[in-house]
Formats: C-alpha cells, structure tokens, sequence
C-alpha cells in the first residue's frame, strides 16, 4: 500500500494544517446558512417566471448538470436539504419547460462541430453508480424523455462497500469523537477531533483533510475506522449491480467511466491513473459489449499530465468546475455546474452561468 501515515500530508505543520481545514469546514457551513437565507428570493423569483426574464437575447451556451444521488429523503442526517424524488422531479420539469436537454454523446458532437446544438441545451449527468440512479430517478428520467449519462465505478458495483467519504459522515454521525480519534490514530484527525467544535464541523474538516492526502494514507485511515467503528451502508448508499448497469443502457442511458476504484486522480501515480483508466473501460467493454467514450474524474479533479492520459482512453472528460461550455472548451475537461436541491436554485444558477450582464447581479452569484 502506497503513503504512510506519516507521508506527505502529515509532514506540514500540525497548527496550520488543522487551522485551514478548520476554517473550509467553517466557509462550507456558512456558505450553507447563505444559501438558505437566500432561498425566499430565488423560490420567489423561480415562481414568478422572472429567470427567463433575467437572461440576454441572443444564443445560450450549453450547460451540463451533475447529480450523484436522488434520495428518498429530503434531508440528510445532519438535517440540511438533500435531493429528494419530489425536488428531483422539480428539476426535470424545470429543465424540460425551460431548457432542451440533450445527452453528452449530443453535446460532444455539437462542439466538434459535428452536428448541431438546440439553444439553451442542459445535459444531465450522474456520478459513481449508486442503485437510486435506477430506482429512483430514471424512472422520473424517462417519463418526461429526458437523455443522462451515468458514471460508474466499475470496482463498486455489485458490492457492499462505501464511498469513503459518505461512510465517514455515517461513523462521525454513529460514532462519539473520542472513539473516532483513538482509532484513527492520525495525528491532523486527532487534533480536528479534539477542537471541541460541532460534530459536523469536525467530520467535513476530516473528511477535507483527507482529501488532500496522498491516496495510501487515506486508505490507511480508512482502513482502522472502518476495522474499529463499522458501519452498514443504507438504500441510499448502495450501489448498481452489473445486471442493473445493462437495464439503464437498456433504457437508452448513456454509461460513462469514473475510474476502478473513485481515487483523487492527482493523488496516485501517473502508473496508478493509466490502470485506472484502462481497467474501468475494459470492464465496461465487457460488460455492456460497447467501449465507452465517456468520463468523469473522481471529485472532478485533474491535472495536464492525467488529462493527457484520459484523451488515450476517452473521447471526452467532464470536471466539476463550474461554467457552460463553448466550442473553445475542452472536450476533456468539460465544465459542470452542481446541481443544487431546490428547483429555485437550480433555476438561479443555471440564469447566472448564462448571464452576460448586467455586472450588478454577480455579487447575488457570493450570497447564494
């Protein structure tokens, strides 16, 4: 196993480390409070019809959704707003009244200039795998003939494992921090764990943390949580099988890749990122009889020496960093804009990625 826990990201300070960590826990919550505080005048405006009004004449660049879950439930366990059946099928409505959605393979095509793209064009996509991609949102998808391409970790499906990062919300949540502190056995973790700050504060300031480790160590950290303070992945947790995979390709899905395994590619070695590539579209080859063409980097991070190593396997990559795209735009590192629960803030961050003025509405873009 590669980096241990005393690697690279255990060699900064131990004081400045915690203290950044800390303080991105902290902006994330408030940036939370913001966006609630300002959810009156967006579901107001959303309501009222008034986002078209906001929007300039003349053509509108294509945008391109990302989701990971479509839930049951509408909040989370620490109670803020998740996405939900009701508020997904918000979106779709939305989306369809207001936008044309068209799939990637469409929209990739349209900026090689391949054929072309219908004004105000929305691709929707899916991260990782998860079974309530089937279950819960094609079903919604399909009654409204709306195209999405679903990404999926190969080495996850049809198994019982987490996403790291869901599970240490679950043992933060299950699990008092002095047990979380003894048995991750961490320096930076056991420092953030003893600051005394809200229990939510403390598990995105870990998870953060990690995050920004070099791969092993995390997996290390992982590994004696997990040993020591188990937890059972739920419904909205768990992930596609094969046989399920085939059902949303059946349904005229688009099957993407998102690695073997979900690491943060600039994590590993350049060695470790061409197996990950390699291996997640093999298996997809061979599982669904048709190599893919499509990719997601795992939290939309890459780098131009992994970027260079996607265009041999892909024809086309998405990111997470935000915007709309263009003909200029990367085919291997196309922008996605976060899909946010509410159809009002949807709504509103699809009118402000559009918008080419006028400038006093942008300072809106930092409170919400």
């Amino acid at each position: 196993m590669r980096g241990k826990t005393g690697g690279q990201g255990s060699q900064q300070d131990p004081h400045s480390t915690t203290e950044r960590f800390v303080s991105r826990a902290r902006n994330v919550m408030r940036h939370g409070l913001g966006s609630m505080l300002s959810q009156g005048l967006k579901t107001l405006s959303y309501h009222a019809g008034l986002y078209p009004i906001l929007q300039q004449p003349g053509g509108i660049q294509p945008a391109i959704l990302f989701y990971h879950k479509v839930q049951r439930r509408s909040v989370s366990l620490w109670g803020d707003p998740v996405l939900g059946m009701q508020q997904f099928e918000e979106h779709v409505s939305f989306l369809v009244r207001e936008y044309q959605p068209i799939s990637l393979s469409e929209l990739v095509a349209g900026l090689q200039r391949k054929g072309p793209l219908p004004d105000r064009a929305v691709v929707l996509t899916f991260d990782d795998g998860y079974r309530n991609n089937l279950v819960l949102a094609a079903p919604i998808l399909r009654h409204y003939g709306v195209p999405a391409t679903f990404f999926i970790t190969t080495g996850l499906v049809g198994t019982n494992q987490w996403m790291w990062a869901y599970e240490c919300e679950h043992i933060f949540h299950q699990y008092p921090l002095k047990r979380i502190r003894e048995c991750a056995r961490h320096p930076i973790i056991e420092r953030i764990c003893s600051l005394a700050l809200p229990n939510r504060v403390t598990m995105l300031a870990c998870v953060e943390y990690l995050k920004s480790v070099p791969h092993g160590e995390l997996l290390e950290v992982m590994a004696r949580l997990r040993e020591q303070l188990p937890v059972e992945p739920d419904e909205e947790n768990r992930f596609l099988s094969w046989n399920e995979v085939r059902r949303l390709r059946d349904d005229g899905f688009e099957i993407g890749a998102h690695t073997e395994t979900h690491p943060i590619l600039p994590r590993i070695p350049i060695e470790e990122v061409e197996r990950e590539l390699a291996v997640s579209l093999e298996v997809l080859e061979r599982e669904l009889g048709t190599r893919p063409a499509l990719f997601a980097y795992p939290n939309g991070i890459t780098s131009r020496a992994i970027t260079e190593r996607v265009g041999r396997f892909f024809e086309a990559a998405v990111t997470t960093r935000p915007g709309v795209c263009s003909p200029a735009t990367s085919l291997l590192e196309l922008p996605r804009i976060a899909a946010p629960p509410p159809a009002g803030e949807l709504a509103y961050l699809l009118t402000l990625h559009h918008l080419q003025g006028p400038p006093f509405l942008w300072p809106l873009v930092r409170s919400g």
